[in-house]
């Protein structure tokens, strides 16, 4: 699926016309979703994901098109900042359980208030050719990589155990099977290319998102169908 051509650091699936092209690809989907499903919550929450993926996407595009623009750096990791909690809702609402939403929402809010507030949040964003680079500020990197990492790995131990206790309900742990298989997607591709090059920890939102359209397509075509099946109750 990714292979290194002629230069290390190069990884030829993101290179800018990929990210136009995953642009226009999420849009269709949000635009497929509000129309199909006539924004049922799940729905909402869905386009929610997928415009907040093709924002990011156009915002790398924009970034490699020598257009950089610090508001319009901000506005990607804005967007990408509220996948977390956004998918952990997602995820919630199919199992019927209550997790850490409100938190996970809050903290969100945190992190978006210092990206906008905060003059050193993002001091500049680098186009690697085919990935961005942001450059953040020390005191936000670990911080902001534990909350990515707690509501991630939170939300596939939700899917794990919802499946599990909707055995009996199959379109339900239908779903939340896509949902997993949809959250690692990008986030083993990612731990794998990181093998290869550790460099590409600085450029982890950039590769994940890249690889987070297959996340999309999942969601679209495998998550939401099974969730609004006859035999999957709907609250």
């Amino acid at each position: 699926m990714f292979k290194f051509l002629k230069e290390r650091n190069k990884l030829y699936c993101f290179s800018p016309e990929v990210m136009l092209g995953t642009f226009l690809v999420e849009i269709a989907m949000a635009a497929y979703v509000f129309v199909r499903y006539r924004m049922s919550v799940t729905a909402k929450l869905i386009v929610a994901i997928l415009l907040s993926l093709a924002i990011f996407q156009a915002v790398e595009y924009k970034i490699c098109d020598g257009n950089f623009d610090l508001y319009l750096a901000k506005i990607g990791f804005i967007a990408i900042t509220m996948l977390p909690p956004l998918g952990l809702n997602l995820i919630s609402r199919i199992a019927q359980v209550k997790s850490l939403i409100k938190i996970g929402y809050f903290f969100a809010g945190i992190f978006i208030l210092h990206i906008i507030f905060s003059a050193g949040s993002i001091s500049h964003a680098v186009c690697g050719g085919n990935y961005i680079i942001f450059e953040t500020s020390s005191y936000l990197n670990l911080p902001y990589g534990l909350y990515y990492f707690i509501l991630l790995a939170v939300g596939i131990w939700i899917c794990i155990d919802g499946a599990l206790l909707n055995k009996k309900i199959k379109r339900r742990a239908d779903a939340l099977f896509w949902m997993m298989v949809g959250y690692l997607s990008f986030m083993l591709p990612m731990a794998v290319l990181y093998m290869f090059n550790r460099d590409l920890l600085w450029a982890t939102a950039s590769v994940m998102c890249g690889f987070a359209v297959i996340f999309a397509i999942i969601l679209t075509f495998k998550v939401l169908p099974a969730y609004n099946s006859k035999n999957v109750r709907k609250y």
